[in-house]
Protein backbone atom coordinates (compact mmCIF):
# COMPACT_ATOMS: atom_id res chain seq x y z
CA UNK A 1 0.00 0.00 0.00
CA UNK A 2 1.53 3.29 -1.11
CA UNK A 3 -0.42 5.32 1.46
CA UNK A 4 1.06 3.33 4.31
CA UNK A 5 4.65 3.98 3.21
CA UNK A 6 6.42 6.79 5.10
CA UNK A 7 7.11 9.90 3.11
CA UNK A 8 10.64 11.14 2.73
CA UNK A 9 11.36 14.53 4.15
CA UNK A 10 12.12 16.98 1.37
CA UNK A 11 15.41 18.77 1.73
CA UNK A 12 15.14 22.46 0.99
CA UNK A 13 17.72 23.72 -1.42
CA UNK A 14 19.54 26.92 -0.66
CA UNK A 15 18.24 29.41 -3.21
CA UNK A 16 19.08 32.68 -1.49
CA UNK A 17 22.34 34.36 -2.31
CA UNK A 18 24.52 35.98 0.29
CA UNK A 19 24.21 39.56 -0.91
CA UNK A 20 26.58 40.99 1.66
CA UNK A 21 29.37 38.59 0.72
CA UNK A 22 28.89 39.35 -2.97
CA UNK A 23 29.04 43.11 -2.36
CA UNK A 24 32.19 42.74 -0.28
CA UNK A 25 33.81 40.61 -2.98
CA UNK A 26 32.78 43.11 -5.67
CA UNK A 27 34.33 45.98 -3.73
CA UNK A 28 37.63 44.11 -3.57
CA UNK A 29 37.58 43.51 -7.31
CA UNK A 30 39.87 45.94 -9.19
CA UNK A 31 38.09 48.16 -11.71
CA UNK A 32 39.38 50.55 -14.32
CA UNK A 33 38.63 53.52 -16.59
CA UNK A 34 40.05 53.64 -20.11
CA UNK A 35 39.71 57.18 -21.45
CA UNK A 36 41.26 59.63 -23.90
CA UNK A 37 42.17 63.29 -23.46
CA UNK A 38 42.35 65.91 -26.19
CA UNK A 39 42.31 65.37 -29.94
CA UNK A 40 43.65 61.90 -30.72
CA UNK A 41 42.00 60.78 -33.98
CA UNK A 42 39.58 57.99 -34.83
CA UNK A 43 42.26 55.27 -34.79
CA UNK A 44 43.15 56.00 -31.16
CA UNK A 45 39.45 56.10 -30.29
CA UNK A 46 39.12 52.59 -31.74
CA UNK A 47 42.19 51.53 -29.72
CA UNK A 48 40.52 52.82 -26.54
CA UNK A 49 37.43 50.70 -27.26
CA UNK A 50 39.59 47.63 -28.00
CA UNK A 51 41.45 48.06 -24.73
CA UNK A 52 38.15 48.31 -22.87
CA UNK A 53 37.27 44.86 -24.24
CA UNK A 54 40.58 43.56 -22.89
CA UNK A 55 39.77 44.92 -19.42
CA UNK A 56 36.22 43.55 -19.41
CA UNK A 57 34.12 42.91 -17.40
CA UNK A 58 35.58 45.16 -14.68
CA UNK A 59 35.68 48.36 -16.71
CA UNK A 60 33.29 51.04 -17.96
CA UNK A 61 32.63 49.93 -21.54
CA UNK A 62 30.08 52.68 -22.34
CA UNK A 63 31.97 55.58 -20.77
CA UNK A 64 31.69 58.77 -22.88
CA UNK A 65 34.19 61.58 -22.61
CA UNK A 66 33.28 65.20 -23.29
CA UNK A 67 35.47 68.14 -24.19
CA UNK A 68 34.49 69.91 -20.98
CA UNK A 69 35.51 66.96 -18.78
CA UNK A 70 38.82 67.19 -16.97
CA UNK A 71 40.95 64.48 -15.40
CA UNK A 72 39.83 65.62 -11.93
CA UNK A 73 36.23 64.80 -12.83
CA UNK A 74 37.10 61.14 -13.43
CA UNK A 75 39.36 60.96 -10.39
CA UNK A 76 36.69 62.46 -8.11
CA UNK A 77 34.02 59.99 -9.20
CA UNK A 78 36.35 56.96 -9.20
CA UNK A 79 36.25 56.17 -5.41
CA UNK A 80 32.44 56.17 -5.49
CA UNK A 81 32.47 53.47 -8.19
CA UNK A 82 35.36 51.53 -6.58
CA UNK A 83 37.61 52.27 -9.56
CA UNK A 84 41.26 51.53 -8.78
CA UNK A 85 43.09 52.27 -12.06
CA UNK A 86 42.79 54.73 -14.91
CA UNK A 87 44.38 54.35 -18.36
CA UNK A 88 44.63 57.68 -20.19
CA UNK A 89 45.55 58.08 -23.86
CA UNK A 90 46.75 61.48 -25.11
CA UNK A 91 48.56 62.69 -28.20
CA UNK A 92 51.46 65.13 -28.27
CA UNK A 93 53.45 66.64 -31.12
CA UNK A 94 55.98 63.80 -30.89
CA UNK A 95 54.02 60.63 -30.18
CA UNK A 96 51.02 58.91 -28.63
CA UNK A 97 51.28 58.52 -24.84
CA UNK A 98 49.54 56.28 -22.34
CA UNK A 99 49.39 57.00 -18.61
CA UNK A 100 48.51 54.36 -16.01
CA UNK A 101 47.30 55.93 -12.75
CA UNK A 102 46.77 54.05 -9.50
CA UNK A 103 43.83 55.62 -7.69
CA UNK A 104 43.77 57.35 -5.26
CA UNK A 105 47.40 57.87 -4.19
CA UNK A 106 49.41 56.87 -7.26
CA UNK A 107 51.99 56.20 -8.58
CA UNK A 108 51.63 57.39 -12.20
CA UNK A 109 53.34 55.58 -15.11
CA UNK A 110 53.90 57.38 -18.39
CA UNK A 111 54.45 55.18 -21.47
CA UNK A 112 55.15 56.10 -25.07
CA UNK A 113 53.13 54.03 -27.54
CA UNK A 114 55.68 53.07 -30.19
CA UNK A 115 53.39 50.79 -32.22
CA UNK A 116 49.83 49.55 -31.97
CA UNK A 117 47.56 47.28 -33.97
CA UNK A 118 43.78 47.22 -33.72
CA UNK A 119 41.61 44.16 -33.28
CA UNK A 120 40.30 44.26 -36.84
CA UNK A 121 43.85 44.51 -38.22
CA UNK A 122 44.86 41.37 -36.32
CA UNK A 123 41.82 39.54 -37.67
CA UNK A 124 42.66 40.64 -41.23
CA UNK A 125 46.09 38.95 -41.00
CA UNK A 126 44.68 35.57 -39.96
CA UNK A 127 43.43 32.82 -42.27
CA UNK A 128 40.64 31.84 -39.88
CA UNK A 129 39.95 34.87 -37.69
CA UNK A 130 37.92 34.53 -34.53
CA UNK A 131 35.70 37.28 -33.13
CA UNK A 132 35.23 36.89 -29.35
CA UNK A 133 31.63 36.65 -28.21
CA UNK A 134 30.11 38.34 -25.17
CA UNK A 135 30.21 35.04 -23.29
CA UNK A 136 33.98 34.84 -23.73
CA UNK A 137 34.38 38.37 -22.32
CA UNK A 138 32.37 37.77 -19.16
CA UNK A 139 35.45 36.69 -17.19
CA UNK A 140 38.65 38.74 -16.73
CA UNK A 141 41.75 37.56 -18.57
CA UNK A 142 44.65 35.68 -17.00
CA UNK A 143 47.71 37.92 -16.64
CA UNK A 144 51.11 36.54 -17.68
CA UNK A 145 54.21 38.67 -16.96
CA UNK A 146 57.59 37.87 -18.51
CA UNK A 147 61.06 39.32 -17.76
CA UNK A 148 59.92 41.61 -14.95
CA UNK A 149 62.12 39.95 -12.36
CA UNK A 150 65.22 41.97 -13.32
CA UNK A 151 66.65 44.26 -10.63
CA UNK A 152 65.43 47.83 -10.71
CA UNK A 153 62.76 49.94 -9.04
CA UNK A 154 60.86 50.42 -12.29
CA UNK A 155 60.47 46.65 -12.86
CA UNK A 156 59.07 46.02 -9.39
CA UNK A 157 56.66 48.95 -9.62
CA UNK A 158 55.44 47.95 -13.08
CA UNK A 159 54.93 44.30 -12.07
CA UNK A 160 53.01 45.27 -8.92
CA UNK A 161 50.82 47.75 -10.83
CA UNK A 162 49.99 45.34 -13.67
CA UNK A 163 49.12 42.59 -11.21
CA UNK A 164 46.83 44.91 -9.21
CA UNK A 165 44.84 45.74 -12.37
CA UNK A 166 43.35 42.21 -12.52
CA UNK A 167 41.78 40.01 -9.83
CA UNK A 168 44.09 37.49 -8.16
CA UNK A 169 43.84 33.78 -9.01
CA UNK A 170 43.35 31.02 -6.47
CA UNK A 171 44.80 27.87 -8.07
CA UNK A 172 42.94 25.51 -5.75
CA UNK A 173 39.44 26.89 -6.32
CA UNK A 174 39.63 28.23 -9.88
CA UNK A 175 37.31 26.77 -12.53
CA UNK A 176 38.71 26.02 -15.98
CA UNK A 177 35.49 27.22 -17.62
CA UNK A 178 36.26 30.76 -16.43
CA UNK A 179 39.74 30.77 -17.97
CA UNK A 180 38.93 31.93 -21.47
CA UNK A 181 41.51 34.66 -22.22
CA UNK A 182 45.16 35.50 -21.59
CA UNK A 183 46.87 38.90 -21.49
CA UNK A 184 50.61 38.55 -22.08
CA UNK A 185 52.91 41.45 -21.06
CA UNK A 186 56.51 40.81 -22.07
CA UNK A 187 59.54 43.03 -21.50
CA UNK A 188 62.31 42.80 -24.07
CA UNK A 189 65.73 42.59 -22.47
CA UNK A 190 67.54 44.18 -25.40
CA UNK A 191 65.78 47.52 -25.78
CA UNK A 192 63.52 47.53 -22.68
CA UNK A 193 60.29 47.85 -24.67
CA UNK A 194 57.08 46.22 -23.45
CA UNK A 195 54.82 44.11 -25.67
CA UNK A 196 51.14 43.49 -24.88
CA UNK A 197 49.26 40.66 -26.58
CA UNK A 198 45.68 39.43 -26.08
CA UNK A 199 44.83 35.76 -26.73
CA UNK A 200 41.82 33.47 -26.57
CA UNK A 201 42.31 30.01 -24.98
CA UNK A 202 41.09 27.10 -27.11
CA UNK A 203 41.30 23.37 -26.40
CA UNK A 204 40.99 20.45 -28.82
CA UNK A 205 40.87 16.74 -27.94
CA UNK A 206 43.99 14.82 -29.01
CA UNK A 207 44.76 11.16 -29.77
CA UNK A 208 41.93 10.79 -32.27
CA UNK A 209 41.84 11.16 -36.01
CA UNK A 210 40.28 13.97 -37.96
CA UNK A 211 37.24 11.84 -38.83
CA UNK A 212 36.48 11.07 -35.20
CA UNK A 213 36.97 14.76 -34.32
CA UNK A 214 34.25 15.68 -36.78
CA UNK A 215 31.88 13.20 -35.18
CA UNK A 216 32.78 14.41 -31.66
CA UNK A 217 32.21 18.02 -32.70
CA UNK A 218 28.77 17.12 -34.13
CA UNK A 219 29.83 17.60 -37.73
CA UNK A 220 28.12 15.06 -39.96
CA UNK A 221 30.66 13.60 -42.42
CA UNK A 222 29.99 12.56 -46.02
CA UNK A 223 29.50 8.75 -45.98
CA UNK A 224 28.15 8.38 -49.53
CA UNK A 225 31.19 6.49 -50.86
CA UNK A 226 31.49 4.13 -47.89
CA UNK A 227 29.64 0.89 -47.16
CA UNK A 228 29.82 1.23 -43.37
CA UNK A 229 30.80 3.87 -40.80
CA UNK A 230 33.61 1.58 -39.61
CA UNK A 231 35.45 2.27 -42.87
CA UNK A 232 35.27 5.98 -42.09
CA UNK A 233 36.66 5.52 -38.56
CA UNK A 234 39.31 2.90 -39.48
CA UNK A 235 40.86 5.10 -42.18
CA UNK A 236 44.46 5.38 -40.95
CA UNK A 237 45.41 8.09 -43.45
CA UNK A 238 42.79 10.53 -42.14
CA UNK A 239 45.06 12.09 -39.55
CA UNK A 240 44.81 15.78 -38.72
CA UNK A 241 47.46 17.89 -40.40
CA UNK A 242 47.96 20.02 -37.31
CA UNK A 243 48.15 16.94 -35.06
CA UNK A 244 51.67 16.13 -36.20
CA UNK A 245 52.80 19.72 -35.64
CA UNK A 246 51.51 19.90 -32.07
CA UNK A 247 54.19 20.16 -29.42
CA UNK A 248 53.91 17.45 -26.73
CA UNK A 249 54.20 20.15 -24.09
CA UNK A 250 50.90 21.61 -25.32
CA UNK A 251 48.97 18.44 -24.52
CA UNK A 252 47.58 18.20 -20.99
CA UNK A 253 45.19 16.00 -19.09
CA UNK A 254 42.24 18.17 -18.11
CA UNK A 255 41.49 18.14 -14.36
CA UNK A 256 38.03 19.61 -15.08
CA UNK A 257 35.63 19.92 -17.96
CA UNK A 258 36.52 22.69 -20.39
CA UNK A 259 34.58 24.60 -23.01
CA UNK A 260 34.18 22.71 -26.30
CA UNK A 261 33.06 19.26 -27.36
CA UNK A 262 35.29 16.41 -26.29
CA UNK A 263 37.13 18.45 -23.62
CA UNK A 264 36.07 16.29 -20.71
CA UNK A 265 37.74 15.61 -17.41
CA UNK A 266 40.77 13.25 -17.49
CA UNK A 267 40.92 13.46 -21.29
CA UNK A 268 43.99 14.70 -23.09
CA UNK A 269 43.54 17.94 -24.98
CA UNK A 270 45.84 20.31 -26.82
CA UNK A 271 45.83 23.90 -25.58
CA UNK A 272 46.11 26.59 -28.25
CA UNK A 273 46.13 30.36 -28.09
CA UNK A 274 44.28 32.39 -30.71
CA UNK A 275 45.30 36.05 -30.89
CA UNK A 276 42.30 38.38 -30.95
CA UNK A 277 44.05 41.74 -30.49
CA UNK A 278 44.85 44.50 -29.93
CA UNK A 279 48.66 44.74 -29.91
CA UNK A 280 50.69 47.39 -28.12
CA UNK A 281 54.41 48.13 -28.00
CA UNK A 282 55.26 50.52 -25.15
CA UNK A 283 58.30 52.35 -23.82
CA UNK A 284 58.44 53.48 -20.20
CA UNK A 285 59.28 57.19 -19.90
CA UNK A 286 58.91 58.02 -16.21
CA UNK A 287 57.27 57.09 -12.91
CA UNK A 288 55.92 59.79 -10.59
CA UNK A 289 54.62 59.81 -7.04
CA UNK A 290 50.95 60.64 -6.58
CA UNK A 291 48.79 61.50 -9.57
CA UNK A 292 51.19 63.32 -11.93
CA UNK A 293 52.19 65.84 -9.27
CA UNK A 294 54.75 64.21 -7.02
CA UNK A 295 58.48 63.55 -7.17
CA UNK A 296 59.94 61.59 -10.09
CA UNK A 297 60.90 58.07 -9.02
CA UNK A 298 62.29 57.00 -12.42
CA UNK A 299 63.08 58.71 -15.70
CA UNK A 300 64.29 56.98 -18.86
CA UNK A 301 66.38 59.88 -20.18
CA UNK A 302 67.36 61.99 -17.16
CA UNK A 303 69.40 60.87 -14.17
CA UNK A 304 69.58 63.14 -11.10
CA UNK A 305 71.97 63.11 -8.19
CA UNK A 306 70.59 62.92 -4.65
CA UNK A 307 71.29 66.64 -4.18
CA UNK A 308 69.36 67.55 -7.32
CA UNK A 309 66.51 65.27 -6.29
CA UNK A 310 66.37 66.92 -2.82
CA UNK A 311 66.39 70.43 -4.37
CA UNK A 312 63.60 69.45 -6.75
CA UNK A 313 61.59 67.99 -3.87
CA UNK A 314 62.01 71.20 -1.88
CA UNK A 315 60.91 73.22 -4.89
CA UNK A 316 57.83 71.05 -5.28
CA UNK A 317 57.01 71.51 -1.59
CA UNK A 318 57.25 75.31 -1.84
CA UNK A 319 55.07 75.31 -4.94
CA UNK A 320 52.47 73.21 -3.13
CA UNK A 321 52.50 75.59 -0.14
CA UNK A 322 52.19 78.62 -2.41
CA UNK A 323 49.33 76.97 -4.26
CA UNK A 324 47.59 76.22 -0.95
CA UNK A 325 48.08 79.81 0.26
CA UNK A 326 46.64 81.21 -2.97
CA UNK A 327 43.67 78.91 -2.75
CA UNK A 328 42.92 80.04 0.81
CA UNK A 329 43.32 83.70 -0.21
CA UNK A 330 40.96 83.17 -3.11
CA UNK A 331 38.38 81.56 -0.84
CA UNK A 332 38.61 84.50 1.58
CA UNK A 333 38.16 86.97 -1.29
CA UNK A 334 35.14 85.08 -2.57
CA UNK A 335 33.59 85.09 0.90
CA UNK A 336 34.27 88.82 1.29
CA UNK A 337 32.65 89.59 -2.07
CA UNK A 338 29.65 87.47 -1.18
CA UNK A 339 29.10 89.36 2.10
CA UNK A 340 29.52 92.73 0.35
CA UNK A 341 26.98 91.69 -2.26
CA UNK A 342 24.50 90.67 0.44
CA UNK A 343 25.03 93.99 2.26
CA UNK A 344 24.40 96.02 -0.90
CA UNK A 345 21.31 93.97 -1.68
CA UNK A 346 19.93 94.58 1.82
CA UNK A 347 20.69 98.30 1.56
CA UNK A 348 18.96 98.51 -1.81
CA UNK A 349 15.95 96.66 -0.45
CA UNK A 350 15.63 99.07 2.48
CA UNK A 351 15.95 102.12 0.20
CA UNK A 352 13.28 100.74 -2.11
CA UNK A 353 10.94 100.09 0.83
CA UNK A 354 11.53 103.64 2.18
CA UNK A 355 10.87 105.11 -1.27
CA UNK A 356 7.61 103.20 -1.68
CA UNK A 357 6.44 104.26 1.81
CA UNK A 358 7.23 107.92 1.09
CA UNK A 359 5.36 107.78 -2.24
CA UNK A 360 2.28 106.33 -0.54
CA UNK A 361 2.40 109.07 2.15
CA UNK A 362 2.66 111.81 -0.51
CA UNK A 363 -0.27 110.30 -2.38
CA UNK A 364 -2.41 110.29 0.77
CA UNK A 365 -1.53 113.95 1.54
CA UNK A 366 -2.42 115.02 -2.02
CA UNK A 367 -5.71 113.16 -1.78
CA UNK A 368 -6.54 114.93 1.47
CA UNK A 369 -5.75 118.34 -0.07
CA UNK A 370 -8.00 117.61 -3.05
CA UNK A 371 -10.77 116.55 -0.73
CA UNK A 372 -10.44 119.85 1.15
CA UNK A 373 -10.46 121.91 -2.09
CA UNK A 374 -13.56 120.18 -3.46
CA UNK A 375 -15.33 119.97 -0.12
CA UNK A 376 -18.94 121.13 -0.54
CA UNK A 377 -18.60 121.58 -4.30
CA UNK A 378 -21.13 118.90 -5.16
CA UNK A 379 -23.65 120.23 -2.62
CA UNK A 380 -23.52 123.83 -3.94
CA UNK A 381 -26.94 125.22 -5.01
CA UNK A 382 -25.83 126.10 -8.54
CA UNK A 383 -28.65 125.34 -10.98
CA UNK A 384 -26.97 126.09 -14.33
CA UNK A 385 -23.76 127.25 -15.96
CA UNK A 386 -24.95 130.84 -16.18
CA UNK A 387 -25.76 130.82 -12.45
CA UNK A 388 -22.26 129.44 -11.68
CA UNK A 389 -20.71 132.23 -13.84
CA UNK A 390 -22.78 134.82 -12.00
CA UNK A 391 -21.61 133.53 -8.61
CA UNK A 392 -17.94 133.15 -9.50
CA UNK A 393 -17.39 136.24 -11.71
CA UNK A 394 -19.96 138.54 -10.25
CA UNK A 395 -21.31 139.69 -13.62
CA UNK A 396 -23.96 138.62 -16.06
CA UNK A 397 -22.67 136.12 -18.61
CA UNK A 398 -22.57 137.20 -22.27
CA UNK A 399 -25.37 135.83 -24.41
CA UNK A 400 -23.11 134.10 -26.93
CA UNK A 401 -21.27 132.20 -24.17
CA UNK A 402 -24.08 129.77 -23.37
CA UNK A 403 -26.04 130.02 -26.69
CA UNK A 404 -24.46 126.88 -28.16
CA UNK A 405 -25.48 124.84 -25.18
CA UNK A 406 -29.09 126.04 -25.55
CA UNK A 407 -29.16 125.26 -29.26
CA UNK A 408 -27.75 121.83 -28.63
CA UNK A 409 -30.42 121.14 -26.05
CA UNK A 410 -33.14 122.41 -28.35
CA UNK A 411 -31.99 120.42 -31.34
CA UNK A 412 -32.00 117.11 -29.47
CA UNK A 413 -35.00 114.82 -29.49
CA UNK A 414 -36.97 114.89 -26.30
CA UNK A 415 -37.34 111.69 -24.50
CA UNK A 416 -40.92 110.40 -24.37
CA UNK A 417 -42.12 109.87 -20.87
CA UNK A 418 -42.42 106.32 -19.79
CA UNK A 419 -45.75 104.53 -19.78
CA UNK A 420 -45.74 104.11 -16.02
CA UNK A 421 -45.26 107.85 -15.42
CA UNK A 422 -48.03 108.75 -17.96
CA UNK A 423 -50.42 106.26 -16.45
CA UNK A 424 -49.82 107.53 -12.93
CA UNK A 425 -50.29 111.19 -14.07
CA UNK A 426 -53.57 110.36 -15.83
CA UNK A 427 -54.82 108.49 -12.78
CA UNK A 428 -54.12 111.47 -10.49
CA UNK A 429 -55.57 114.19 -12.82
CA UNK A 430 -59.36 114.59 -13.45
CA UNK A 431 -60.61 113.29 -16.83
CA UNK A 432 -61.36 116.63 -18.47
CA UNK A 433 -58.15 118.18 -17.46
CA UNK A 434 -56.24 115.09 -18.56
CA UNK A 435 -57.84 115.29 -22.02
CA UNK A 436 -57.11 118.97 -22.32
CA UNK A 437 -53.58 118.32 -21.16
CA UNK A 438 -53.11 115.63 -23.79
CA UNK A 439 -54.43 117.92 -26.55
CA UNK A 440 -52.17 120.72 -25.37
CA UNK A 441 -49.17 118.38 -25.41
CA UNK A 442 -50.03 117.30 -28.97
CA UNK A 443 -50.36 120.91 -30.13
CA UNK A 444 -47.09 121.88 -28.52
CA UNK A 445 -45.39 118.91 -30.21
CA UNK A 446 -46.70 119.98 -33.60
CA UNK A 447 -45.56 123.58 -33.04
CA UNK A 448 -42.14 122.48 -31.96
CA UNK A 449 -41.84 120.11 -34.89
CA UNK A 450 -42.75 122.89 -37.29
CA UNK A 451 -40.28 125.21 -35.69
CA UNK A 452 -37.55 122.65 -35.95
CA UNK A 453 -38.39 122.00 -39.59
CA UNK A 454 -38.34 125.70 -40.20
CA UNK A 455 -34.94 125.98 -38.67
CA UNK A 456 -33.80 123.03 -40.71
CA UNK A 457 -34.90 124.64 -43.98
CA UNK A 458 -33.68 128.14 -43.08
CA UNK A 459 -30.19 126.95 -42.12
CA UNK A 460 -27.36 126.42 -44.54
CA UNK A 461 -28.37 123.17 -46.25
CA UNK A 462 -29.01 121.47 -42.91
CA UNK A 463 -32.03 119.42 -43.80
CA UNK A 464 -31.78 118.95 -47.55
CA UNK A 465 -28.06 119.27 -48.10
CA UNK A 466 -27.33 116.52 -45.58
CA UNK A 467 -24.51 118.56 -44.08
CA UNK A 468 -25.56 119.36 -40.56
CA UNK A 469 -28.95 119.16 -38.81
CA UNK A 470 -30.36 116.07 -37.20
CA UNK A 471 -33.66 116.49 -39.07
CA UNK A 472 -31.86 116.48 -42.42
CA UNK A 473 -30.02 113.30 -41.59
CA UNK A 474 -33.23 111.55 -40.55
CA UNK A 475 -34.93 112.61 -43.78
CA UNK A 476 -32.02 111.35 -45.87
CA UNK A 477 -32.16 107.96 -44.24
Amino acid sequence: NLDAMPRKKRKKKKTQVDVVAEEAEEQKMPKSFVIRRGKVGHKVIALVHNLREVMMPNTATSLKERKTNKLKDFLNVAPTLNVTHCLIFSKSALSLNMRVVKIPRGPTFTFRVLKYCLKQDVAAMQRKPHTPSDRELLQPPLLVLNNFSDPGVENKLMAATFQSMFPPIDVETIQLKKCRRVLLINKNKLDGTIDMRHYLIKAAPTGISRSVKKIVRARIPDLGRLRDISEYIANEHAVSDSEAEDNPDHKVNLPQDFVGRGNKRANKSAIRLKEIGPRLTLQLLKIEEGISEGATLYHAFEQRTPEEAAALKEKKRKEAELRKHRRLQQERNVEKKRKEKERLAEQSRRAQAHKSNKASDDFEEAAQENDEDFDGFEDSPVASDSEWYRLEVGEEPPEELFDNAKHKTKGRKRKTPSKTKTASAEAKAPPAKAARGAKGQKASKIEKGGASRGRGKGGKARGKGGGGGRGGRRRKK
